[in-house]
């Protein structure tokens, strides 16, 4: 009997020292993994066997707070700040979403680390681009396999998307801990629809998706839009149809194709230049930069001329209206037997053009033949000296270069200019349209019952009253410095932390 009870008494001890060493293992691996989690996120899913361990940890010990930590610890050290690129934040958080909705199917976990980058991505003007861009890339990446995966749009939530699911028999309850803005699913288009819902609505996605096909279709030659309607019939699965002035902005350029034919067919003669035109309605394409500039004086008379008088016949009772500002062209420039090929704006192309009667010009004429500012025109003959064809032989005098002294930085090689968007920036759009809202504004204040109205009805109602590209972005903080901007223009008075129109 006594050896017995030893031998029990032995057996236990061997047991719990069991536990306690496979705790001490579990616990030594998950903090080397919690440790190395934001290059276990880079890496994914090539680090997905390193995810698994860690999967495997939190199921045996409580480690997820100092998951959390840690996590939340690297993303504000080496994530949220300016010298990051966007498109770098976007591949993070888009791992971030897989990995942790795999470590924690309730989404506690991914809400907690993520909510600070959800903030900050939305703070970024171009997070919205970014994603649009990932989004329409040629290149397969998780964003478009989540698109195309997805039943609907994904701005309008499916109560019953949970019952639906094929993995239904591992559902698990949305906690108590998770705001309902950042519940997902289990199913394949997670980690676009948690993106797409940083900003709560489509209207934004689509008024960025028109500035950049507009600025596609300005920058290209071709009439083929076959990659660019099935981007837009993909799109339309996820954002609904509300994307018909995009559809109609794809057929301005079908119509520009057939209406420019009929055009030059019925021209007298042929100009000394070949020349492609793209005839836009202007009602459905965003703001487009409307400078009023001189260019190759050729081009311009032709255009203003002949081809108009043809288009008129073509389309009775319509005119043109050029913007000579938009658009590109490709020339080839002839100097000391040196062909150098470039693809510049039409402004740059005129600037080349005055030397070629005169090789020298001063920066204020040549502005003042154009039609820009001086600071813009010392820009734009920068691009011409650091390619080589001009330089600069004194203070604002610009001079073509000759024999050897011509070097192109890529000789025999297309040279492209990084165009300026033809869009006006949205940044300016919301300026422009709060300035318009200041009669809304002071009228609201008359109208109260009190005489005052508070900033967060303000910014409430100015995103009622503003264009959906604008309202969606309205910040509490913008409409704040809005209304600071009017109290300084002694047009409000602002007063125990309301505002009231300032007396005459």
């Amino acid at each position: 009997k006594q050896w017995y009870q030893r031998r029990v008494a032995i057996t236990a001890g061997i047991s719990l020292w069991k536990k306690r060493l496979k705790y001490l293992c579990y616990k030594t691996i998950s903090e080397i993994r919690i440790a190395d989690l934001f290059e276990i996120l880079v890496d994914y899913p090539d680090s997905h066997a390193a995810v698994l361990d860690l999967k495997k940890c939190l199921s045996y010990i409580q480690c997820s707070t100092s998951l959390i930590r840690s996590l939340q610890v690297a993303f504000k050290e080496r994530l949220l700040n300016p010298g990051v690129n966007t498109d770098d934040i976007i591949t993070q958080y888009a791992s971030a979403i897989k990995v942790l909705k795999f470590l924690d199917p309730t989404g506690v976990t991914l809400q907690k680390v993520c909510l600070p980058l959800r903030t900050y991505l939305k703070e970024r003007e171009d997070t919205i681009k970014c994603i649009l861009i990932s989004l329409v890339s040629k290149e397969a990446n998780e964003l478009i396999r989540g698109l195309t995966e997805t039943s609907g749009n994904l701005f309008k939530g499916n109560e019953d998307s949970d019952l639906e699911d094929d993995d239904w028999m591992n559902w698990v309850p949305p906690s108590k801990e998770i705001t309902l803005d950042t519940r997902v699913g289990a199913g394949a288009q997670d980690t676009i629809t948690t993106l797409c819902s940083i900003y709560g609505n489509a209207d934004v996605f689509i008024s960025e998706y028109r500035n950049l096909i507009a600025d596609k279709l300005l920058t290209t030659n071709s009439y083929d839009l076959k990659y660019e309607m099935q981007n837009l019939e993909l799109l339309k699965s996820g954002f609904g149809d509300d994307l018909s002035k995009c559809k109609i902005m794809l057929q301005d350029i079908s119509d520009s194709y057939r209406t420019h034919n009929l055009i030059m067919n019925k021209l007298t003669g042929k100009p000394p230049f070949q020349l492609s035109v793209l005839m836009i309605s202007h009602v459905f394409w965003p703001n487009l930069r409307a400078d009023e500039i001189e260019v190759y004086k050729p081009l311009q008379e032709f255009l203003e001329g002949e081809y108009q008088q043809r288009y008129s016949e073509v389309k009775q009772s319509r005119t043109l209206e050029w913007k000579y500002n938009l658009g590109f062209v490709e020339l080839e420039l002839e100097i000391e037997g040196k062909t150098l090929p470039f693809t510049v704006s039409p402004v740059q192309a005129t600037i080349i053009s005055l030397f070629e009667d005169e090789e020298k010009h001063n920066a204020d004429d040549i502005g003042n033949a154009i039609g820009l500012p001086l600071v813009q025109t010392r820009k734009k003959l920068a691009f011409w000296v650091t390619n080589g064809i001009l330089s600069e032989t004194s203070h604002d005098m610009y001079e073509l270069r000759k024999g050897d002294d011509i070097t192109p930085l890529k000789s025999g090689v297309m040279v492209m200019e990084d165009m300026d968007s033809a869009m006006v920036k949205i940044k300016e759009v919301r300026e422009e349209e709060l300035e318009g809202a200041t009669t809304f504004v002071i009228g609201l204040i008359k109208t109260s019952k009190t005489g005052d109205v508070t900033l967060e009805r303000v910014h409430k109602l100015l995103a009622m009253l503003l264009s959906d590209s604008v309202a969606g972005q309205l910040t509490v903080e913008e409409v704040k410095k809005f209304l600071d901007k009017k109290v300084k223009q002694n047009m409000l008075v602002f007063s125990g932390g309301v505002y009231k129109k300032a007396k005459a």
